[in-house]
């Protein structure tokens, strides 16, 4: 039988605040009351952000901790203030001296339920009334982990009905690249460079350029994926080497958006918890905007994915920058629940991949895109 709890929350502002936002969502918080030491004014202020836009109230209490005895002063006034009723005390955050002090007050409770945020093992771990077990649920969605680590959503395609159907329509030819990722690798640089050649770019104040020229006459399996891309109309060609793009568009999918949709069309299939594609995002109250090719979240979790169809190994410090930067903003925007993956339709460097290890970031590259379906699915089993 499933204790029945209080919907009274408190819980100390962390730097890893997710441990308090996963059980007010849980547990069906009505009110949570925030702690927050001068040092955490700004995380307090995005779980605040996080919660209210589930529609829970939420109350911030300045607390201080820069005294053993301002800490002891700080407990009391809080347990006086908060220490009569039903209340789910949080003791995930905060350090060891402020978590025994608040522990020690909130002891006048007339009903105290004290519970630790086990978000590694998925558990939560009930203290008080009586010590228990409890399997922590798919509670978060993206947005969620977003507005608690100070980031908002900007764009995403999948939201666009637009995308969605032209990304339907080319799903054969999609599939086709994505599987045959490591037979095509030469044909993927030849694809790449026409369509950076025909692309428009506001910045330079280039057109779009529909006619390009390979440098030979594609057969084999080349020959097969352009002729499956002019019978559905994405290109005109004649078996030679004139290549005619149908749109700005869809050089930018030639150019390397095929692979976001792939992995879009896998995410379909699998169907997480919640998923985004080309997701734009922003931290709250700036302007910075960053591009996620490819964001999931299960099992409170995030996994960040960044695709790649350019060949790695000509430009060291270019490519380093892709691996730190995937490794940097997955962990500000997942905080310590997230993980990154670097999907490259074509082999990494022997560098590249080093650097990616270090940075632990996940690689599948060249014949490994096609494992993309299994890899996510056991990611999502928490293996």
């Amino acid at each position: 039988m499933t204790t029945q709890r209080p919907t009274t929350h408190l819980c100390i502002a962390t730097g890893q605040n997710l441990a308090n936002l996963i059980p007010a969502l849980q547990l069906k918080a009505s009110r949570v009351i925030i702690l927050e030491t001068p040092q955490m004014r700004l995380q307090a202020r995005h779980l605040q952000r996080a919660l209210e836009g589930h529609g829970i109230q939420v109350v911030r209490e300045t607390f201080d901790d820069s005294t053993p005895a301002t800490v002891e002063q700080s407990a009391e006034r809080i347990g006086v203030q908060y220490g009569e009723g039903s209340i789910v005390f949080n003791v995930t955050g905060g350090h060891k001296l402020m978590t025994l002090a608040l522990a020690h007050h909130m002891e006048v409770a007339d009903d105290l339920h004290l519970l630790y945020a086990e978000t590694r093992n998925q558990r939560l771990d009930w203290l008080r009334p009586v010590p228990e077990l409890q399997a922590m649920e798919n509670a978060l969605d993206i947005d969620d982990f977003l507005i608690a680590q100070g980031y908002t959503r900007d764009t995403s395609s999948e939201r666009d009905a637009y995308w969605q159907q032209a990304a339907l329509e080319r799903a054969a030819l999609t599939r086709l690249l994505g599987d045959e990722s490591d037979k095509l690798a030469s044909f993927f640089g030849a694809l790449n460079k026409l369509a950076g050649h025909a692309m428009s770019n506001a910045n330079k104040g280039t057109p779009f350029r529909p006619q390009q020229r390979l440098l030979f006459t594609p057969g084999g399996r080349n020959a097969d994926v352009l002729a499956k891309a002019h019978e559905l109309g994405l290109i005109h060609w004649d078996q030679d080497i004139e290549i005619v793009f149908a749109s700005d568009e869809v050089a930018r999918y030639f150019g390397g958006g095929w692979l976001e949709e792939y992995v879009w069309l896998k995410l379909r299939g699998i169907r997480p918890h919640d998923s985004a594609t080309n997701l734009t995002v922003k931290p709250a109250g700036g302007d910075i905007r960053n591009e996620l090719d490819s964001v999931v979240a299960h099992g409170n979790r995030l996994l960040v994915i960044e695709c790649k169809t350019l060949r790695f190994g000509n430009d060291p410090l270019k490519d380093a920058d892709y691996v730190y930067k995937l490794a940097q903003l997955s962990k500000q925007i997942g905080g310590g629940m997230a993980s990154s993956l670097l999907l490259s339709a074509r082999p990494l460097d022997e560098a590249t991949a080093e650097r990616a290890q270090r940075y632990g970031v996940t690689v599948l590259d060249g014949a490994g895109v096609k494992k993309l379906a299994a890899w996510i699915q056991q990611w999502m089993s928490g293996s």
